[in-house]
């Protein structure tokens, strides 16, 4: 198959610089008027640790370690505030939009990839998972690009291709296990493909290229599956995640036209329509024989196979599906659709639809600029700051607010109580010098007077202060102040001040 490659002239140019100032403008408003949550916070901590130590940690805990590397060596240069953590996923943005004006336009011309670029950028979750210090964009970066090239490489046989595919292939795996799960059932699909190049047509070349790039990325990745193992071993015997209903499943499927933990009923109408838009493209491919249309398909398969495996896996092992994990498809269920869009009776029509996005994000997202969902640390932290001294330390019995407290109180001690038998979910050493973890505070307060207990309200650990309590490890001093925002914030927080049980500094 030979490609056309469409020449850049001017013009593309200059569309293109306006799709990704803009969508920097956009991807940024607002950036840093929520404070932190758990998840945000573990990345803000891990950081804090030297490379070695962070791929010990990560292999500790139930994460591969690359996003959290990009992001201790891009905070040497943009800090650690909120919006300067947050800006690394924003860039992520971009840079699975910018795949528009690079493989997408060699797959499909420069319309296709405008719209792309504009797509990811438009749909109204890339502002949400933009905005948080996590890995999924650059995981949904990583993937594509791995469809991409891997497509590319089949297709043309470029060294270059072969090498880009399986760069961010071994990325991919090392950024987020959904990302992994995804290239693997990508893999799967390209060498089904190159096989059956191979028995058909006797075409060893592709073959061998394949299994060249595929064996280096192995290789190259696997030292870290026995780690993989042994966190899958972990996870499988806890963890906190909730069985996978139809509820689940329908805000998976919808999560691209949602915003942050907020859907509507919009969402489901937006992702139905935007599946037709994917069959449209698919239908047209076989109809009218456009062997691009084979892009569309893998990214289909690679998206739905990639759910539907997660989900027999949520029910033979143990549930692992949350609607978040998804976002590292993300890219390939968005150029399906981009593709759908593009092959409409006109352009016209195509700029319809671009518009329709755009505009239901925007109403959607109004709410993300004007609402809080993390919590109300920023009323928690003027309630704290009108009192408290160098000395002062905190318990906690809930991760939430140890994580985000470690965050914005870095120069005081943190306690996680942790009850026997009880090891909690995540990664604690994380948050180490300042965050300490166990199942006996007693000798963390010994000889503290000014001491806060903080709880999440509402949380399954709530009652573990109460164990605290009756264990004569503290006693009351103060009531109990409780902040919340609802009705749109998850967190809320009880917080207190307490005194050492009787026992304690005997």
């Amino acid at each position: 198959m030979n490609f056309k490659i469409s020449k850049l002239d001017f013009k593309s140019i200059i569309i293109w610089a306006v799709i990704l100032l803009a969508g920097f403008w956009y991807l940024t408003i607002e950036i840093g008027h929520e404070t932190l949550w758990f998840d945000e916070s573990y990345s803000a901590a891990i950081i804090n640790h030297s490379i070695p130590s962070i791929i010990k940690i990560t292999a500790s805990d139930s994460h591969p370690p690359l996003y959290f590397i990009m992001l201790r060596i891009f905070s040497f240069i943009f800090g650690r505030s909120e919006p300067a953590l947050r800006l690394l996923s924003v860039l992520g943005v971009l840079a699975l939009s910018a795949l528009g004006f690079g493989p997408v336009k060699r797959i499909f011309g420069k319309f296709t990839g405008m719209i792309y670029s504009f797509c990811i950028i438009a749909v109204p979750i890339s502002v949400s998972i933009g905005q948080e210090t996590r890995m999924y964009t650059w995981a949904a970066f990583f993937v594509t690009a791995s469809a991409l090239y891997g497509y590319l490489a089949i297709q043309q046989g470029k060294t270059s291709d072969w090498v880009k595919f399986g760069l961010s292939t071994l990325a991919s795996a090392f950024t987020h296990y959904y990302a992994l799960l995804a290239v693997t059932i990508l893999n799967v699909l390209l060498f089904v493909w190159v096989l059956l190049g191979f028995i058909i047509k006797k075409d060893k070349k592709k073959l061998l290229s394949y299994l060249i790039t595929a064996s280096a990325a192995v290789l190259c990745y696997l030292p870290w599956i026995f780690i993989l193992f042994n966190q899958a071993k972990r996870v499988s015997k806890s963890f906190w995640i909730p069985p996978v209903t139809k509820d689940v499943i329908w805000l998976t499927l919808a999560y691209p036209f949602r915003a942050k933990f907020w859907g509507s009923d919009f969402s489901k109408t937006y992702f139905i329509c935007a599946a037709v838009l994917i069959l449209w493209g698919l239908i047209f491919c076989i109809i009218k024989r456009k062997k691009q249309g084979l892009m569309s398909l893998v990214a289909v398969l690679t998206y739905s196979l990639t759910l539907v495996t997660a989900i027999i896996l949520s029910n033979v092992i143990r549930p692992i599906l949350v609607e978040r994990y998804i976002f590292p498809v993300v890219g390939l269920f968005v150029l399906a659709l981009t593709y759908g869009i593009s092959v409409l009776n006109n352009k016209g029509a195509s700029i319809f639809v671009c518009l329709a996005i755009l505009f239901g994000s925007i109403s959607l997202n109004q709410i993300i600029f004007e609402q809080r969902f993390n919590g109300p640390m920023k009323e928690v932290c003027d309630f704290v700051n009108e009192s408290i001294t160098p000395e002062d330390v905190f318990i906690h019995t809930d991760e939430h607010t140890f994580g985000t407290f470690c965050y914005y109180y870095p120069n005081h001690k943190h306690y996680l109580y942790l009850p026997p038998n009880f090891e909690g979910y995540s990664g604690y050493e994380a948050f180490s010098p300042n965050g300490y973890y166990g199942s006996d505070a007693k000798e963390f307060i010994k000889g503290k007077e000014n001491i806060w207990l903080v709880n999440r309200e509402g949380a399954s650990t709530a009652s573990f202060s109460s164990r605290l309590f009756r264990d004569n490890t503290i006693k009351a001093k103060d009531t109990v102040q409780r902040f919340n925002l609802n009705p749109y914030s998850f967190y809320a927080v009880n917080i207190r001040k307490v005194l050492p049980g009787d026992e304690v500094n005997e």
